[in-house]
């Protein structure tokens, strides 16, 4: 039973990842109406961004020299995650505005074509700057042998705690800017029916630009998070990627709760089919593909998604 519960605990990490960058989608799913497979590189980039500002100018780290001559550097590890999230923010911004401005009246296939390229282009980008070998990122949380609560014998470590407590947070921020701000209120109209919203006055380029923004800050924020526990290369968002669109398909692309519920299922799946079944670490995929294949049978549209009406 301890055992149950500490693989249940240990999964709950990689769900808090999965479910910010599967956020992340489907914030700007709801936007324009395409998956944007560039979401995870752009948070990368904003995670190199939070260590060459974390970083002294005399590292190897590029980047840390630009930000030498500001007062205070080398910034803490937290200020430069939240500066890196408000980059990666205005980056994504100024990626829709200048290159995906007509993403949402693409074809889906045209769409899914030009969010490849970008990830290739914004994942040059990161390799030609930054390398390809893993770095230490740092350490957002206690990570001690000793950081961690007890559960019925099991350790609920303190990084676990603290990346789902920023999660909820920003999951929270997002979820009142869309329910109490002008800005907010219009996105929701658009997401839930574009041709009258378009009619009432409501500017669908502006607000896809503001979705665009929310998803790259999200973005940023899983990548650091991830980097905490691991390492920072330019794989990192890759992997993740695949989970989080796994995770916001079975939660459903029009649900960012779905989308947060999601990213729990996979990474319980990820952790516990391949520890009773025996499957290699290497396989976990296979196991949210299982998870995901079995509830696309039943619903299509996923967990949280409105089921799509026809009108005859």
């Amino acid at each position: 039973m301890t055992l149950l519960i500490q693989r249940l605990l240990d999964g709950l990490f990689n769900g808090s990842i999965y479910a910010a960058l599967a956020v992340a989608i489907a914030i700007s799913h709801r936007a324009t109406g395409r998956v944007n497979l560039a979401q995870g590189e752009i948070g990368l980039f904003g995670g190199y961004l939070a260590l060459a500002m974390a970083s002294p100018a005399a590292s190897f780290v590029a980047g840390a020299a630009l930000f030498s001559n500001l007062p205070g550097h080398p910034f803490h590890l937290w200020i430069s995650t939240l500066l890196a999230v408000i980059v990666a923010a205005v980056l994504a911004v100024a990626l829709q505005r200048a290159l995906m401005r007509d993403f949402d009246e693409s074809t889906p296939q045209r769409a899914l074509n030009r969010s490849i390229a970008l990830l290739i282009c914004v994942s040059a980008v990161i390799s030609s700057q930054w390398g390809t070998r893993g770095r230490i990122f740092g350490e957002l949380f206690p990570s001690g042998s000793n950081d961690f609560v007890s559960v019925f014998g099991a350790r609920l470590r303190y990084t676990t705690i603290g990346a789902w407590v920023v999660v909820i947070i920003a999951c929270g921020l997002v979820t009142l800017f869309l329910s109490k701000t002008k800005a907010g209120l219009s996105f929701r109209a658009l997401t839930d029916n574009r041709a009258s919203s378009v009619l009432v006055g409501i500017q669908p380029k502006k607000l896809m630009a503001i979705g665009w923004g929310i998803s790259g800050a999200l973005a940023a924020l899983a990548a650091s998070l991830a980097a905490s526990m691991s390492l920072l290369d330019s794989s990192l968002m890759f992997r993740t990627l695949i989970y989080s669109l796994a995770a916001v398909t079975l939660g459903g692309f029009d649900s960012l709760r779905g989308a947060v519920i999601g990213g729990i299922i996979v990474a319980q799946a990820q952790t516990l089919i391949p520890g009773y079944l025996g499957l290699p670490t290497e396989m976990s995929i296979v196991a949210a593909l299982i998870v995901l294949i079995t509830v696309l049978v039943f619903r299509p549209w996923g967990l949280f998604g409105q089921r799509p009406v026809e009108r005859v």
